[in-house]
């Protein structure tokens, strides 16, 4: 956890460099047992597995006897998702070594990637009754006691990781990310539980993160805010502080403020929030300071912001500028023609009419840049088709691509919608038959949720009422 030493550091890419040029020049090179870990250790954390790969060939030949190389090639193959092999290096560990704490963390990291129920709690106990001074045994612990809603062994084991280590106050406010998306009284209790570790241990600052963060995430801005003040009180150069009291108050909608903290960070950070201004104008209704930050959030890096067109077209047209929007996406999709939402926002702002050669130019682009999965485009253009009186356009795409596999299970509402559109009652209610023969449940999906109103037609309601006759519900 506790970071190298920038002089611990180089000494190990040193000889992460030694042992690759020994490899690329076909060299013998002597490494004992703890180089060989701390070189694994290295390419690991790197990414680098070919080298990897290599270290771990020499060192289990070399050092058959030394448990922590095989729990390093375990973590080689977790890196690749290979869990069966990782699972098998800790059984042999367990199987042919006396214990060592380390494997009983391994065998716990290991079982929650893979989401295996084991008793953790029961395994990090044996890992800590052979070594009480790994930090991680404690750090895991805090989080099986967080999981179990035990207050006070996780605040106590939380204290005694960060009295180990002091760089584990950085992952404990990083586990309050595991139970972020709980519903209460989870949210309230990851409240109490920080708040418990701050009157502990009052000088941490990434504490009072977690605890503004815990805040957050049960919509408490304020106290949101005072967690992070009281972060900057012990480290005002923490940028991460800024975003977060910006956050707080855009939730709270005092935008003039939000705007305020991002621009320290804006500044002093390295890193732009032009996006999260742009957002903050626009609540103020100060389009022209909005549209110049989207912009720059655009022209900051096109190819990973086009996400930002939504933004930018929601200024233009709540502005009633409709032939910029259409030019500024037309512009983009010109370098982007991959670009589905820019693809998306351009059909919501052409004719169907007296733009139909471009809408339908737009949907076959747009369906032969998708490499599989055609569905979310379908459904989106089926809808727009439809609300837009233009039926034609969505019957011609859908009969060109019927037989994609895809689209095998709502093909047939979506025709069954166009036809009906069209007027062509009986046509549409063939395919709907069809549709709920294949699969009933995507009715409310593909049908209803897009046109309620096609229920209170006597053949439709008989169709729906004969295979799915507890189906007559929107979702």
């Amino acid at each position: 956890m506790e970071p190298f030493e920038d002089s611990e550091y180089q000494e190990i890419m040193e000889l992460a460099r030694k042992f690759q040029d020994a490899v690329d020049n076909g060299r013998s090179v002597y490494f004992d047992s703890s180089d060989m870990q701390d070189i694994i250790t290295f390419f690991l954390e790197d990414n680098d597995m070919y080298y990897c790969e290599k270290a771990l060939q020499y060192a289990t030949k070399s050092f058959p006897e030394d448990p922590y190389i095989r729990l390093l090639r375990s973590k080689y193959f977790t890196i690749q998702n290979k869990f069966a092999e990782a699972e098998k290096e800790l059984d042999y560990v367990e199987a042919n070594f006396a214990p060592i704490p380390e494997l009983y963390i391994e065998k716990v990291i290991l079982a929650h990637i893979c989401n295996k129920k084991i008793n953790a709690i029961e395994l990090l106990n044996k890992s800590l009754s052979l070594d009480n001074d790994i930090p991680e045994t404690y750090l895991l612990l805090t989080h099986e006691y967080l999981m179990d809603e035990n207050m006070d062994l996780a605040v106590s084991h939380a204290i005694r990781a960060i009295q180990l280590d002091k760089y584990a106050a950085d992952d404990i406010k990083s586990i309050f990310i595991d139970f972020s998306d709980k519903k209460e009284p989870k949210g309230q209790f990851l409240v109490g539980f920080f708040k418990k570790l701050t009157e502990e241990m009052p000088l941490f600052g990434s504490l009072w993160s977690g605890l503004g963060l815990a805040y957050i995430n049960v919509n408490d801005y304020a106290h949101a805010i005072e967690a992070f003040q009281l972060q900057l009180s012990i480290d005002d150069q923490d940028m991460a502080a800024y975003v977060n009291i910006a956050e707080s108050y855009f939730g709270m909608e005092e935008y003039s403020k939000a705007i305020e903290y991002f621009t320290i960070a804006n500044e002093n950070s390295g890193i732009p929030f032009y996006t999260e201004m742009g957002r903050c104008y626009f609540k103020l209704g100060d389009y022209e300071n909005a549209m110049h930050y989207f912009l720059r959030a655009y022209e900051e890096d096109r190819a990973f912001n086009t996400y930002m067109n939504p933004d930018i077209i929601r200024v233009f047209k709540i502005q009633g500028r409709f032939d910029e929007a259409r030019a500024f996406l037309r512009a983009h999709l010109q370098h982007f023609p991959q670009d589905f939402v820019a693809i998306e926002c351009l059909l919501d702002l052409l004719n169907p009419e007296s733009d139909a050669e471009e809408v339908k130019e737009l949907c076959y682009t747009a369906i032969n840049m998708m490499d599989s999965d055609l569905y979310q485009f379908f459904s989106f253009i089926v809808q727009y088709c439809y609300i837009n009186n233009c039926p034609d356009l969505g019957v011609e795409l859908c009969e060109n691509y019927i037989d994609d596999p895809s689209l095998s299970d709502s093909i047939h509402y979506f025709l069954a919608l166009l036809f009906i559109k069209k007027n062509q009652i009986e046509l549409g209610c063939e395919h709907l038959e069809q549709a709920m023969m294949i699969d009933a449940q995507w009715l409310s999906a593909d049908f209803l949720n897009i046109a309620p109103e096609l229920q209170d037609i006597p053949a439709v309601s008989y169709i729906i009422n004969r295979y799915s006759p507890d189906s007559l519900t929107v979702n």
